[in-house]
């Protein structure tokens, strides 16, 4: 298991209280608090550069297993795989094609996430306990998350829901989130991140599954696997402001009603007896009115349908 190094000991009260004071250089820490420090902000760099999220395909962040038999064609499956291995490339020997009606999840994708570890640790003084022969078996082992690879990544990054029992770099991460007060603590929590990150992967491990599923029969659970890439259709569907027949109907009447009355609404006196919102049938033609003063004929939006009335 990962030695017991005074890096990721339990750090006294004193130094917490120096390190969330600000004061960590000029108080005195160790060279061992110090490299504490340097290691977990190491760490959390690395699992927030992992937990990237890797579009595969278009819109892959909002799609599952389903969505890649069923609306991924053969070349765009083949091209999605090669996005997924460049960047866990040990999913290549982990996930293999299963026989139709033999093709259920394993719990164990999740214990995937040793290798996730290994990765974050790069760059820091961390000594990783498993060769890659080891993390391989771990990682298609019933019980490899519960038994090592949780209890591994509580001891190196700390555990976010267990503030009782602070370990790795549960320290560090409060001091970072003191530091950035506006935003939320999970943000700056390094089990977070990792749990975050170790998502990510078990998407994508999901993903492989149905491609290799696919490629070897055609089949992804009860799903026939696409050959071609699946296209939407040109939607229909009329839009609710558009007017009906009845309505256009209606609208016809109306303007011919409003042509009658403007050609018998001129008084004596030259001057038009229209009113505003009254129909008309000119755009743009301009009446002059005893009450309301000059009144132009403008297409506007009334009762759902683009009516010609007349308008100031």
């Amino acid at each position: 298991m990962l030695r017991d190094k005074a890096i990721f000991k339990q750090v006294s009260m004193a130094f917490s209280m120096i390190l969330i004071g600000g004061l960590l250089a000029s108080c005195g820490a160790s060279k061992e608090e110090l490299a504490l420090k340097a290691n977990c902000d190491k760490i959390f760099s690395n699992l927030q550069k992992i937990g990237e999220r890797l579009e595969v395909f278009p819109d892959s962040q909002y799609a599952d297993d389903d969505s890649v038999a069923l609306l991924l064609g053969v070349e765009s499956r083949k091209a999605a795989e090669e996005k997924i291995l460049s960047k866990y490339p040990f999913l290549d020997e982990i996930i293999v094609a299963r026989e139709k009606g033999n093709q259920f999840p394993d719990a164990y994708y999740y214990a995937g996430s040793i290798f996730i570890i290994a990765d974050a640790i790069k760059g820091t003084d961390i000594e990783f306990p498993y060769s890659r022969e080891e993390m391989l078996s771990i990682s298609t082992q019933e019980n490899g998350w519960k038994d090592i690879v949780n209890p591994l990544a509580s001891k190196i990054f700390g555990d976010y829901m267990d503030s009782e029992n602070p370990q790795g770099c549960t320290l560090i991460d409060d001091i970072r989130a003191e530091e950035n007060p506006d935003g939320y603590s999970s943000d700056f929590n390094t089990s977070v991140a990792f749990s975050r990150a170790s998502d990510d992967y078990v998407d994508l491990a999901d993903f492989l599954q149905a491609i290799r599923n696919c490629e070897m029969t055609g089949w992804h659970w009860t799903n026939k696997c696409a050959k071609e890439d699946y296209v939407s259709k040109p939607s229909t569907y009329t839009p609710s402001n558009e007017p009906t027949q009845e309505e256009l109907e209606i609208l016809a009447e109306r303007e011919a009603d409003a042509e009658r009355d403007s050609q018998g609404s001129s008084g004596s006196s030259g001057t038009s007896n229209v009113t505003p919102l009254q129909l008309c049938s000119s755009l743009g033609a301009v009446v002059q009115t005893e009450n309301y003063g000059q009144l132009t004929c403008k297409l506007v939006w009334l009762n759902r349908i683009r009516t010609l009335v007349w308008m100031r």
